[in-house]
Parts: C-alpha cells; structure tokens; sequence
C-alpha cells in the first residue's frame, strides 16, 4: 500500500487534538457537582476517545494492518476502562457504553458534535480545517454551560446571550482590539459595512471615524493590552451615551431635566482658549432657563509605536488577517498611559478645571480602569464634597448570537476634590540633586 506521509502528519496531529479535547472535558466533569452534567461531559469525553481510536485504526490501516472488514469498528474497546463515572456514581457496565453515547446522536443536527466517520483504508480522506473549527464552535457551548451552571441548574437548555465563541478563547497576536466598534474577527454584514464605509458606531459629531485624520482615519477604537482591550479613541466613551447619564447624576438631583452639548470652547478671563470642553451638560427650569451646568472630560490612552501599519495591513483583508500574527513586527504598538496623564489628563485639569473650579462647576472624568489604575493615589470624599467624579471604564467582551463585541461598562465611581487631586496628579518624584551636578560639566564642554 502506498503510504502518504503528509497524511500520516495529519492523522496524529488530529489525533492530539482529539485526545487535548478528552482530557478537557474528563476535566471539566472533574470539577462539576451537578450529576447529569457530570455524566454528559464524560459521554462527550467517550465520544472524543472514540475519534481517538479512530484516527488511530486509520494511521494503522495506512501502514498496512489488517483490520476485519472494510470499515473501522466503531466500538473501541478502551472505553470500558479509561473512562469512568465518579466514585459516588453508579458506575456503567461495558455493554451499556454504546447506548450512553447515543446521548449525542439524539440531538438535533446544529446542536450535536460532529462525529468522525468511518473510514475505508483505500479511500481516506482527511477532515478540512474548516470542518474541526465548526467542530469547536458546537462543542463550545457545552463548555460555557459548565462554567455557567449552578448545582440547581440542569441541561435543558443553552443560554446563547452567555455562550463564547472560539475566538475568545485565543490570545490574539495583534493589537487590534476594535476597528470601526467591531472586533476584528467580525465578519458580519453590519461590521463590514462600517469597516467599508468608515463609520463611527459610537455617536461621532459625524457619521465617520475622524481619528486621526479626516480622509483616511485610523479606525482602532481600542487595542489589545495582556489580552484585554484599553480604549485609545475618546470617542469610543460615547457607547450609548452612558457617561451623560452617570455624570448628571453628579452634577444635578434627581429629577432634573438636562441636555447636553459637544466640543463648547472655552476661554480664560484674557480671552485665550483653555480648549473644548468634551461634553457639556446643561440643566434647565421648566420655563427652560439655564439653571445650571457640568463639564465631561473624557480620557483615553495613548499608543506608543505604529498602530496604523497593523490596522492598514488588517484593512487589506479583514477576514484573513482577523488572526494576524504581528507581535514580531518592529514598533508593535502599546498603550502609553504615562503621555495621556502628562499631555493631556494634567493640562485639561490645570486649565479647563481650574476655570470650572473658580465658577464652583462641577467636572467629571470618563476615563478608562487601565489609565486611572496608573495613576497616583487620589483622596476620596463624599459625593456630596466633591468637586470632580471619576467615572472609570472599561470594555466587558458579551455574545449576541454567534457574535461578540465589547460594551462599554462602569466599574466604580472615585470622587474628590479639586485641589488635592490637582497636588497629587503634578506632583512630581524629583532625583538626586547630587546626581544632577555631577553631569553639569560634562554637558557644559
């Protein structure tokens, strides 16, 4: 028989793979209380040992060994010993192995886990990478309802608004977290038509991205730091104006009726210009008079290294570079939280606060966890005492359906004060003076 290497190199590679999902879920049951979801993870473990024993009689039958009948059986004897209920269980005899498995053949076709087929040794022929990926994906469900379950709970059903795809389980090696508000493995209709058209999904002044630049904007609303998202685009805190609402609640009681502006320029008492106020939200009697009002700034990471090239590589082909490998690419691009304090978080309170300060204005603070968790520790008062709210963000990765996204989601609240918080944002950690002298001559010749 002509023997096929290549085929051989795929047989045991697929065999790994088979046996890694084995020993998943013999895991998995291992920690799992709930009996019946016990009992279906090691089914599902059997089900994986018998591809095992498959793909195993097909390297054989390869190589020459003969096996009785065209087929492979389909009953691998290993099953009476490698795998067993818990010891509190009732522990199945061997002829009632084959009738437990038929536990997956009694699911419907799009719920079920693809069965490997029988092979003839003269017409082999190899799954597709396409086939193990649909694989995984129906096999994820059962494992997201095991780390979801209670010891109450029992398999009747599979809530999809919890369920994770295969992706989330990677660790992506590039820095995209989200272009144009979707991950870069979306491929739905919607993702492609703003990644096609450049649009901002998070209430842009204009329906386009404008990050960056105007006619071909850098469209990464967030990239991946130690696999989790830290948004690098102001405009990405704008998620269905979420930061409105949690800083009118800081600037006026319940029950007041406010709106709210963007980019409101601002001057200082000499008429030069402090900047833009982000948001700006106004408070009004019922005559409509302006009774009050609040200033949003709004702040995020910078990135140090080249963002574009990644994101312009992606751009070429977003269904095939969705997996990009880029972390051996020179300048990979990071967040630098230390700039946006210094450049930006320092100045916009120096300036803009100071001025919101003196008319006894209240300012609140959207900023990202991974940034504020960078800063130095702030004072904390009262709500009632406080002059600036912290609300700090971050994105919580959810499914719809078979897609995933990343929404924006408040995780706590610090308020302080104006001027202590100014004191230890600018204070500054000064060296040794001594060191310092001793360079003055060397930088005097």
């Amino acid at each position: 028989m002509f023997i096929n290497k290549d085929l051989l190199e795929f047989f045991g590679s697929m065999m790994e793979i088979k046996k890694q999902k084995r020993d998943i879920f013999n895991s998995l049951a291992a920690d799992v209380d709930d009996s019946d979801v016990k009992k279906t993870l090691l089914r599902i473990g059997m089900d994986e040992q018998r591809h095992v024993d498959h793909l195993q009689q097909s390297i054989d039958l390869v190589n020459g060994v003969e096996y009785p009948g065209s087929t492979i059986s389909t009953q691998p004897a290993i099953l009476q010993t490698s795998l067993r209920l818990p010891d509190n269980e009732e522990q199945l005899p061997a002829e009632q192995v084959k009738p437990n498995l038929e536990f997956v053949n009694e699911i419907q076709t799009h719920d079920t886990i693809a069965h490997f087929q029988p092979v003839i040794a003269q017409t082999i022929v190899p799954r597709t990478d396409m086939d193990e990926r649909q694989h995984v994906d129906q096999l994820q469900p059962i494992i997201t309802l095991v780390k979801d379950v209670k010891t109450t709970d029992s398999i009747t059903h599979l809530q999809s608004s919890t369920l994770q795809t295969a992706h989330s389980m990677n660790t992506f090696k590039h820095p995209l977290g989200e272009v144009f508000g979707f991950t870069a493995t979306d491929q739905s209709p919607k993702a492609q038509r703003y990644r096609s058209h450049r649009h901002c999904p998070f209430n842009n002044k204009v329906p386009n991205c404008t990050n960056d630049q105007l006619k071909n904007p850098l469209g990464v609303c967030s990239v991946l730091h130690n696999d989790k998202p830290v948004i690098t685009c102001p405009v990405r805190f704008r998620e269905d104006w979420m930061i409105t609402d949690d800083a009118a609640d800081f600037f006026f009681e319940e029950g007041t009726r406010w709106s709210s502006l963007t980019e409101v320029h601002l001057n200082d008492a000499n008429g030069k210009s402090a900047g833009n106020i982000d948001v700006m939200l106004v408070a009004y009697d019922e005559q409509g008079k302006i009774i009050d009002f609040g200033a949003v700034e709004v702040h995020a990471a910078y990135v140090s290294g080249n963002l574009r090239e990644p994101f312009e590589y992606y751009m070429q082909d977003p269904k095939s570079n969705a997996s990009m490998d880029w972390t051996a690419q020179p300048n990979y691009p990071q967040p630098d939280f230390l700039s946006a304090a210094r450049k930006s978080l320092v100045p916009q309170l120096l300036f803009k606060g100071g001025i919101l300060h003196s008319w006894n204005k209240k300012m609140a603070v959207a900023i990202d966890k991974s940034l504020f968790d960078t800063l130095p520790p702030l004072s904390r008062v009262k709500k009632e005492d406080a002059d600036i709210a912290w609300f700090i963000y971050n994105l919580e990765l959810i499914t719809e359906g078979d897609k995933e996204r990343y929404q924006l989601k408040k995780i706590d609240v610090v308020y302080t004060e104006f001027q202590s918080t100014l004191s230890s944002i600018t204070a500054i950690s000064a060296g040794n003076v001594g060191d310092f002298v001793k360079f003055i001559p060397e930088l005097a010749s």
